[in-house]
């Protein structure tokens, strides 16, 4: 029975690797076993879990001190732990987690990078975990890429497939698109951009033609609902199921993901939302200066902003008000090019028909 082990350094483990695991539970049924080594670095791993092997040392999320103080430990119980279990599948997710891969036996053992992210920060930073990801990248056999747009940062010479991040749920029939009065505009995911979501909450102050929704939880909720006060027109519904997303689409009328456009990582990557809303064809804003936000463009299936400017953001709503028949033909656009795209369940293919022919290798 082959086994696959995932590196995540996060417990609970993000949204995408757990869509990663369910998708090779599904494929290879009881035919392998699957496992995770992770860190729970908030004190949340409460019941044990099947399969986890879990790090527990408190680091706070956004102390990145605290994190490099603690990753030598994590990284020696990486190592320990894949030595015992000797998987036959390592998939690291998000490139510092190969920096925690022991040296594997390359004829018996297959490493996959799974690329959530590419390396950010500033620029000089930014060099020297580029440089360690490309050192590591010699001994991957396979690199997961959550962004069709990563493909240009990395030479052609490396295996490669994409897996853009997008939803398991059913597609759902498309609904009249009709804005509500006010218009609900919603932010749905993880609260992190303190700045730019005081600028949305800022351009929408005080203004009773639009509603917004912050839908999700994070270490920038508490210092934005401050920032909020009682301003009557934004509401924070907090943490939420993935089971909840369709309904949460079928409530708004923008959805808000125009991320900060100076991180490096934002210029190429594809929001959870650009994929989420193609599915209920919610018109999205995205950041100018992006990849994606080049793409929408062209395609006129969303909307892009400065989300640094606050008169950018102003314009914008104004123009959603002003031009409502607008928002109406993006939405039209966006039914046509989703009836042009593939599954989650379809991309996953390229990455299970790379996993059996490596077992089949082995097996031989």
């Amino acid at each position: 029975m082959p086994h696959i082990l995932l590196i995540d350094d996060s417990f609970p483990i993000n949204t995408r690797n757990g869509k990663i695991l369910e998708s090779l539970a599904a494929h290879y049924g009881d035919q392998a076993r699957i496992s995770v080594v992770t860190w729970d670095r908030s004190d949340d791993y409460r019941q044990e879990k099947e399969g986890y092997f879990v790090y527990q040392k408190p680091s706070a999320y956004g102390n990145k001190i605290q994190k490099l103080k603690n990753l030598w430990g994590y990284r020696k119980f990486c190592f320990e732990t894949i030595r015992q279990l000797e998987p036959d599948i390592v998939i690291a997710s998000h490139w510092n987690n190969l920096l925690m891969v022991p040296k594997l036996n390359r004829k018996r053992q297959m490493l996959i990078y799974e690329n959530l992210d590419v390396p950010t920060e500033g620029y000089l930073v930014r060099k020297i975990t580029t440089a360690l990801e490309h050192r590591e990248l010699q001994r991957v056999d396979l690199t997961v890429h959550a962004s069709r747009f990563f493909t240009k940062l990395y030479a052609p010479k490396h295996s490669q497939v994409v897996l853009e991040n997008k939803p398991t749920f059913q597609p759902q029939p498309l609904r009249q698109y009709t804005p509500h009065t006010p218009v609900r505009v919603a932010f749905i995911g993880l609260l992190r951009y303190l700045d730019i979501s005081k600028i949305l909450v800022d351009a929408i102050r005080g203004d009773s033609r639009f509603q917004l929704y912050f839908h999700g939880d994070g270490h920038a909720r508490e210092n934005l609902e401050k920032y909020a006060g009682n301003e009557p027109n934004v509401f924070f519904t907090g943490r939420y199921a993935y089971d909840d997303v369709p309904t949460l689409y079928q409530q708004t009328d923008v959805v808000w993901a125009a991320y900060p456009n100076r991180d490096f990582n934002v210029k190429y990557a594809i929001s959870n939302k650009f994929h989420e809303s193609l599915a209920f064809g919610v018109p999205t804003v995205y950041a100018d200066k992006t990849c994606l936000g080049d793409f929408v463009t062209e395609q006129n299936i969303g909307m892009v902003v400065d989300p640094y400017s606050l008169k950018s953001v102003k314009d914008l709503l104004e123009s959603i008000i002003t031009n409502p028949d607008e928002l109406r033909k993006i939405s039209e656009n966006m039914a046509a090019f989703r009836q042009q795209q593939t599954t989650w369940a379809e991309d996953f293919l390229a990455v299970t028909d790379r996993i059996d022919q490596f077992l089949k290798t082995i097996q031989k």
